[in-house]
């Protein structure tokens, strides 16, 4: 199954840690794992450059999510990265089925009880999907979509 993998992580140290190991295990299932952090890191650009690569990045991701068969969100945090989320509604409203990988025990949601924004979670529940609490857990759930 092609895979895409939305996630903050590359912005910490998580980078070198977490997503290896996440894209290690998805790969191991026979996923074909497309992950923009794997992509060669760019300076920062000065404006005009900035907006340049942003509509030169937002559409490589674009045509990525398009291509894959599921989209992977990593949702850690009070309030998961916008840009993930961002991948979350476009992906699921592309018709893709969208996972959450949410191993943050706190609730992030409008209501107690709800682990993350209400809007968030009914765009990955109506896309099929689910949120997960652990890797292993998400693998299942990829292991059952793929399952004839």
């Amino acid at each position: 199954m092609r895979v895409y993998l939305a996630s903050p992580l590359g912005f910490g140290s998580l980078a070198a840690t977490a997503l290896p190991g996440l894209r290690a295990a998805l790969r191991a299932r026979g996923h074909e794992v497309f992950d923009p952090w794997e992509r060669p890191a760019e300076d920062p650009p000065e404006r005009e450059a900035a907006v340049a690569a942003m509509r030169r990045i937002g559409r490589r991701n674009a045509e990525a999510i398009a291509a894959a068969d599921t989209v992977v969100a990593v949702l850690e945090g009070m309030e998961p990265d916008s840009g993930t989320v961002a991948e979350v509604g476009y992906g699921a409203g592309l018709g893709r089925r969208v996972y959450g990988l949410r191993t943050d025990a706190r609730d992030a949601g409008d209501f107690p009880g709800l682990a993350l924004n209400l809007q968030v979670l009914y765009f990955i529940e109506t896309s099929g999907g689910r949120v997960v609490r652990t890797v292993e857990a998400l693998i299942a759930a990829l292991d059952e979509t793929a399952a004839p």
